[in-house]
């Protein structure tokens, strides 16, 4: 979806938990680094919206950082952190949860036409000091 760059859906027996809102009503969950992490997994609590739209307009590149390190997640949208999560996890089909600390990483889920560039991985030896914070006291 346009301007929802950074928004988290749970696929298929996904589970995490993510510094964000409780939806009030009928509204979603929406990020924010001041809240407390929720858990979010397929088959009840399963989107969150990025705190905010950080994109570029029309016609010009917008750049996604994700950083990945021991069940820990950081979506970066033009420098700005828009969601924060932790314990990235599947769930088995007798119920027990499966920490999730490698694999593959799903950029797009939606059917929404999305072009990208210059897409670099880079090991990790721990989270980047500029983030360590954002996992502090829940």
């Amino acid at each position: 979806m346009e301007g929802h760059m950074g928004d988290f859906w749970c696929q298929a027996n996904s589970a995490i938990d993510i510094r964000s809102y409780l939806p009030e009503g009928n509204m979603n969950s929406v990020a924010d680094i001041s809240q407390p992490f929720h858990p979010f997994k397929s088959g009840s609590e399963s989107f969150c919206m990025r705190s905010c739209n950080r994109e570029i307009p029309d016609g010009e590149w917008t750049t996604l950082d994700l950083i990945c390190f021991e069940g820990k997640s950081i979506h970066i949208v033009n420098g700005r952190v828009v969601m924060v999560l932790q314990n990235s996890r599947y769930i088995t089909s007798d119920g027990k949860e499966v920490p999730m600390i490698e694999g593959k990483i799903q950029l797009q889920s939606e059917a929404a036409e999305v072009f990208y560039r210059d897409i670099r991985i880079k090991p990790l030896t721990e989270l980047p000091e500029a983030y360590q914070a954002l996992y502090g006291d829940d």
